[in-house]
């Protein structure tokens, strides 16, 4: 039912956004114009590092909390990440085969061990674990309510059934094996039912609530492991216009995509002079139907601002929050 819930809504944001682009072909764009140069132009490395990012997540670790143990929630959690990376452009690899990883990671974790020196199977490692798995009910008294003409209105009694999930997410580079960023979430689910509930309904709301909690992250997880590119052309039609991006299918562009073009501007640090690169927003926009293996065309949602993207801008998928972890409530 939870997975269903999230394919639709994505399918209908996916179709929205497409639908708006459908009537684009590159047959109606045919003036190639010269962009400007940007300040910071992609190396042939650069162009080389495109791939999709490929990604290992480690089961869940359900922290011997006895609710989350019953609820099996730890495994619900595991495949839900590896679901929402696999649909959101990153390669999810087979935990299986990365033992190896698994066990040096737990090593640098403790000891700080320098990196993994095993076989490249991947960019990134995801280590969840649910910190806290809580769940109660309260008893709701029976009420009434009379009118002005004299009818009683009765609400019978019930009982009110919360679970609480809290996630930690941890983000690794392999091979350096170098935290990148640590994500907290916190989730809830909620019934009302006129008994007292069960350890079937507890376990229902904790996977439920653990689902808020992945939901509550999602955004910011699915950010780390974007496809990235680069704006290599541009095409107009009267005033509109269309870009070319070093990046399609292969590196998990989809028509539909929310991304945003940024500069990268050079800032000087006053006392090393060491030189640094500053991510400046130029325009959103997203991606056309218009999708190849390694590149594909995007618009930009403001004209104005598109006339100031130059050769070289980086692009990278953006995601926004559902909302999804405010519908977790169930029951009449």
């Amino acid at each position: 039912m939870l997975q269903s819930m999230f394919l639709t809504m994505s399918l209908s944001g996916l179709l929205l956004l497409s639908g708006c682009a459908g009537s684009i072909s590159l047959s109606d764009y045919r003036q190639e114009v010269q962009l400007q140069a940007a300040e910071r132009l992609p190396t042939v490395a650069d162009l080389d590092n495109q791939s999709r990012a490929k990604v290992v997540v480690f089961e869940t670790d359900d922290s011997n909390l006895v609710r989350a143990r019953r609820a099996q929630a730890a495994t619900t959690l595991s495949r839900s990440i590896e679901q929402l990376l696999g649909a959101n452009g990153a390669e999810v690899i087979d935990r299986d085969v990365a033992a190896q990883l698994g066990q040096e990671l737990q090593l640098a974790e403790v000891k700080g061990v320098a990196g993994y020196e095993g076989p490249a199977l991947a960019n990134f490692a995801v280590k969840s674990t649910i910190t806290l798995a809580d769940y109660g009910s309260e008893y709701v008294p029976a009420t009434s309510y009379t009118d002005k003409t004299g009818k009683t209105y009765i609400t019978p009694a019930s009982f009110t059934h919360r679970a609480t999930v809290n996630l930690s997410l941890r983000v690794y580079e392999i091979p350096s094996l170098r935290l990148l960023k640590t994500l907290n979430g916190r989730g809830a689910s909620t019934q009302s039912t006129r008994d007292r509930g069960s350890h079937e309904l507890a376990s229902t709301l904790i996977r439920y609530a653990a689902q808020s909690a992945l939901n509550n992250v999602r955004a910011e997880l699915l950010d780390l492991f974007a496809p990235k590119g680069y704006v290599i052309g541009r095409r107009d039609n009267g005033g509109k216009s269309i870009f070319r991006i070093s990046i399609g299918s292969d590196q998990g562009i989809v028509a539909g995509n929310r991304l945003m073009i940024f500069t990268e501007q050079a800032d000087i640090h006053p006392i090393t002079q060491k030189i640094s690169y500053d991510k400046i927003p130029v325009v959103e926009g997203y991606v056309t139907p218009i999708v190849s293996a390694n590149e594909a065309w995007i618009v930009a949602t403001d004209r104005a601002k598109a006339k100031t993207v130059r050769l070289g801008d980086r692009i990278e998928v953006v995601h926004k929050s559902s909302g999804i972890g405010n519908l977790f409530r169930f029951g009449p």
